[in-house]
């Protein structure tokens, strides 16, 4: 499956959001600051979380999580930004059958993952690199 560049921005935003006090206020500048994603696009994928119900944002104060990350799948995360409204397939041909399919299954295996599961996975990772050189 390939992960669109806003799903990869949505990541990007939660991720910054619940690294700096998820309850706190945070302005679009700093997050698309510190993640290197321009503001203008950083924004408009905050809307779309807000949307989604994950973040809330109050003029003049910015953005902040709704929802903890352990609490966000990555499949609601990807039907936020990737499958919401797409149209049903009239005729159940075998391309569509087996892209319900591979569907079906991701849905299965993305349900019980979060967005805390990955940032963890990435913390894993960097701790895993920065042993690797003392070892050898």
């Amino acid at each position: 499956m390939r992960m669109n560049r806003t799903l990869a921005y949505g990541l990007a935003c939660l991720h910054y959001l619940g690294q700096n006090c998820g309850g706190c206020w945070n302005q679009v500048a700093d997050i698309s600051r510190f993640q290197g994603l321009p503001a203008p696009y950083c924004n408009k994928v905050l809307q779309a979380l807000v949307h989604a119900g994950f973040v809330e944002s109050q003029k003049g104060k910015g953005y902040r999580l709704r929802k903890d990350l352990d609490k966000i799948s990555v499949w609601e995360l990807m039907e936020a930004f990737t499958f919401n409204h797409a149209p049903e397939a009239q005729r159940e041909e075998i391309p569509g059958k087996l892209y319900k399919k591979l569907r079906e299954e991701v849905n299965h295996w993305l349900v019980g993952l979060t967005v805390q599961d990955i940032v963890e996975m990435m913390k894993e990772e960097e701790r895993g690199k920065a042993e690797r050189p003392a070892e050898e």
